[in-house]
């Protein structure tokens, strides 16, 4: 199901066929240099993690997978995530190498900034860098 459509791309859930991109994503040091996460072990562990991924059902939104338009491809997550012990909404995204500097995560980034404050009424989103 889609939830944001772009231009060019459109966000849906994540399912538990992503889990090879998702763990394929988190393997690059370049993708995951400044947020202090490491690698998942395994496709099985990210697909472990998808599965117990609860922040849709919980919140009703979260990160979601970026989808090409074009050609279906999976580029990567973009989306809001609440964190209750600091009271926040931030904005995330993580996209493969051969998709930066193309705009996407600007596109991506717009369009999940603008639902959070739209269609969820939030006051505040933070985004860290």
């Amino acid at each position: 199901m889609r939830i944001i459509e772009t231009e060019r791309l459109y966000l849906r859930e994540m399912a538990l066929s992503d889990a090879e991109n998702a763990y394929l994503l988190n393997l690059d040091p370049e993708v995951t240099k400044y947020t202090g996460d490491i690698a998942f072990e395994s496709v099985n562990a990210a697909k472990h993690f998808l599965e117990n991924y609860n922040h849709y059902t919980k919140y009703g939104f979260g990160r979601w997978a970026v989808i090409n338009k074009n050609d279906e491809g999976f580029l990567g997550w973009c989306g809001l995530k609440y964190s209750p012990d600091t009271n926040e909404y931030d904005i995330g995204f993580r996209l493969f190498r051969n998709s930066w500097n193309k705009g996407y995560a600007t596109e991506a980034a717009r369009a999940c900034l603008q639902y959070g404050f739209e269609k969820l009424k939030i006051n505040k989103i933070v985004g860290c860098a």
